[in-house]
């Protein structure tokens, strides 16, 4: 539960978006504090503390003697917005990263223009981005905030075809959560996520540590940059524990797909344990094995990635790595204030840290 505002954060929340809505201009100064303690029924140390907030954000300036002015930047900062093309918003994953954005551009006193690419076809949602990319152009946004498009076999051409458009215009760009080449291939822009070699691993070790001997790494048949490092994490942990790891290890399927399931169970290699890439897909194959016949966790141990309610309200309980949705979003827009005050950095990568959360999915009935 979030603390409720103070007055002072209240009065200073209320004038910053005068602010950016253009209520001030650089020939007016701020109302004097008497006034303002008229205005908000408040006590002059309320509305100094108020006024030093739009201070330290840099949106206004004290002369002395003169009173509080609209700041150089104020003026620019409410002519500039970010922007924000995420093809799967609607998954809760995607929407904590993006509502983490949101927050915190708008505590720094930025607004959010984003694409309603909706939930149709990935085809569908790639198109409206083409033509969203344009109308970032047009808006002059001073950033993007970019979902790289997955699971789709030309979506590398959709990627390339956006990220031109801005490059072009010289609009920055941070990417969320995945690049949009194959590792260990890195593209030009800044990246934020998690070590997803790590959440491989972290994953396989939870289950060996349960007993298991033959683990399968399950990912959707266009696997995103993320899973190939997911898998990779998943087949080094295997490896140290003195495991075999092969190729065949790693499955390639839609996980509502019953004969693929059927598959993997057939002759001697059949898992004992499954690591999808992640919740989504780990929620759809639990429906899929118990299909199939077989049980989790007593025939086999499943777990997932991300932390989402879903797997949490699988029946059983899936394991899984949670990521820190709204941390990550914060990251981001550290990360593109950086780029836009020194646009020649190099390219750079945040990962932060997952948290494996253990439930019944992995846990053996004794």
């Amino acid at each position: 539960m979030r603390e409720k505002p103070t007055k002072s954060r209240e009065i200073s929340e209320r004038l910053r978006q005068e602010i950016l809505d253009g209520k001030f201009d650089d020939a007016r100064k701020l109302p004097s504090e008497h006034q303002l303690m008229r205005r908000f029924s408040a006590a002059r140390e309320t509305v100094r503390a108020a006024l030093k907030e739009l201070l330290d954000k840099k949106l206004v300036e004290r002369r002395h003697g003169y009173g509080t002015f609209l700041a150089d930047i104020a003026k620019t900062k409410a002519a500039q917005k970010f922007a924000m093309i995420v093809p799967d918003a609607y998954y809760s994953f995607y929407e904590r990263i993006c509502r983490g954005i949101t927050d915190a551009a708008k505590e720094r006193g930025w607004t959010i223009l984003s694409a309603a690419l909706g939930s149709g076809s990935m085809r569908e949602r790639a198109v409206r981005a083409v033509e969203f990319s344009e109308v970032c152009k047009r808006e002059k946004v001073s950033g993007v905030f970019f979902q790289p498009f997955q699971f789709l076999k030309d979506g590398e051409k959709f990627n390339r075809s956006i990220l031109a458009v801005f490059k072009k215009a010289r609009i920055p760009v941070v990417l969320l959560d995945s690049d949009f080449v194959a590792p260990p291939n890195r593209s030009e822009y800044d990246l934020v996520g998690v070590d997803n070699t790590n959440v491989g691993y972290a994953l396989a070790r939870c289950v060996i540590a349960a007993g298991a001997k033959r683990i399968i790494y399950f990912s959707n048949p266009l696997p995103a940059p993320t899973s190939l490092k997911r898998g990779t994490g998943v087949g080094v942990a295997v490896t140290e524990a003195g495991l075999k790891w092969t190729k065949d290890r790693v499955f390639f399927a839609n996980p509502d797909d019953t004969r693929a399931a059927k598959r993997l169970f057939d002759g001697p290699k059949r898992p004992d344990a499954i690591i999808a890439v992640n919740d989504y897909i780990a929620s759809i194959l639990l429906k899929t094995l118990k299909a199939i016949g077989k049980r989790v966790p007593e025939d086999v141990l499943l777990a997932g990635v991300n932390g989402d309610s879903l797997s949490e309200e699988s029946i059983p309980p899936i394991t899984t790595c949670a990521q820190p949705c709204e941390r990550i979003g914060e990251a981001a827009v550290h990360l593109m204030l950086q780029r836009i005050a020194d646009p020649d950095l190099p390219p750079r990568e945040v990962y932060l840290a997952a948290t494996l959360v253990e439930r019944e999915s992995t846990r053996r009935k004794k």
